[in-house]
């Protein structure tokens, strides 16, 4: 018998649907104060992760250099090999099995195959796809370098040429946190970067513009642009 008074006794304690509701509602105001701030520290993490992603494919360029004289070719880019008129995409895609017009994958395979420059490729993770090798995928940055962009040394002035001037041999892009593409490969892109002299919004992101603001995480052989 006192047991059921008991129990009788405290279920009158328990909380009432109006008590309930108000808890629910001050837990939603906590989340919707606190998520922003969460959202905010993720987004940046994810461009430090970026930077410190295209910072190690630097390096790897640099040792790849100082064996072969060369930064690693656009393969998908159209750069032929030098004193030829032979397409990388051909001779390399060819040998290794891969088409190397699909997306960067060549390119980047060369920094870890048959020399391992780096461990193992880091990849562009401001798109949420599967790690297939396809342009329509992007999984690796984008790569250009300035004898793949331009004509050659000859006018009218190209990349080539843009790129001497300002010692630009490479660049690497990632999309950044507005994930789209605002580095757009031109001449008049390739001399913003190489001068750092923007007409209009610079293609370069800046999180001084606010976190998730637009322009492109660029990295060159000089460091990181923008």
């Amino acid at each position: 018998m006192r047991f059921w008074i008991r129990m009788i006794h405290c279920r009158g304690k328990g909380f009432t649907l109006i008590e309930l509701l108000i808890v629910i509602a001050i837990i939603l105001i906590l989340i919707g104060i606190a998520l922003p701030n969460f959202l905010e520290a993720q987004l940046r993490a994810k461009v430090t992760s970026t930077r410190g992603c295209l910072q190690a494919y630097r390096v790897a360029e640099e040792s790849y250099h100082t064996d072969f004289k060369m930064y690693v070719p656009d393969v998908d880019g159209s750069e032929n090999i030098r004193g030829t008129k032979l397409r990388y995409s051909d001779r390399y895609g060819v040998g290794a099995r891969i088409n190397c017009g699909e997306s960067e994958v060549c390119s980047f395979r060369m920094m870890t195959t048959p020399i391992p420059y780096m461990k193992s490729p880091c990849y562009e993770i401001f798109y949420q796809v599967d790690r297939q090798v396809t342009s329509k995928n992007k999984n690796y940055f984008e790569y250009a370098t300035h004898a793949a962009q331009g004509a050659g040394p000859q006018p009218p002035i190209d990349t080539y040429e843009i790129g001497l001037r300002y010692g630009i041999q490479y660049v690497m892009v990632s999309v950044g946190p507005d994930r789209q593409y605002n580095f757009d490969y031109t001449t008049n892109a390739w001399q913003y970067i190489g001068s750092r002299r923007y007409y209009g919004p610079s293609p370069a992101y800046n999180p001084t513009n606010g976190t998730n603001s637009r322009g492109d995480i660029i990295l060159s052989n000089r460091g990181h642009e923008g």
